[in-house]
């Protein structure tokens, strides 16, 4: 399939399930795995990108883009749970405002990965 396809699918599945407990639905086992299926969709997106990296990137620079990747992935962990919490409606006890910024965030995300296009011709992506 290619990392790229990976990466569309792996948003494609964090938009949906970010929207699915958006709407607040009644806390239990589903919810819950929501969450953990949203938690693996983020973790394909992350190996997807690392091999996107290969084949779009000049071999000499392979490096300095995979750390610049790794370094925004480090700031990814950080930010959302501040997000999150700044977001918290203390009153109904919801982080239903966060869920949709993460709705909206990710589906610009899909359409901006959507027209990459491989800057090296014959490039599996």
């Amino acid at each position: 399939m290619g990392p790229k396809v990976i990466s569309l699918i792996s948003l494609a599945g964090i938009v949906s399930l970010a929207y699915i407990v958006g709407q607040q639905p009644p806390e239990g086992i589903l919810t819950g795995v929501t969450f953990i299926l949203m938690a693996a969709a983020m973790g394909l997106g992350m190996g997807a990108v690392f091999a996107w990296i290969g084949p779009s990137t000049p071999k000499d620079k392979v490096g300095a883009v995979t750390g610049v990747v790794a370094a925004a992935g480090g700031l990814g962990g950080d930010f959302p749970p501040l997000v999150m919490g700044a977001t918290c409606n203390a009153e109904t006890n919801s982080y239903a405002l966060g869920l949709w910024l993460l709705v909206i965030v990710g589906a610009a995300a899909l359409v901006v990965a959507g027209m990459l296009r491989d800057a090296r011709p014959g490039a599996k992506v």
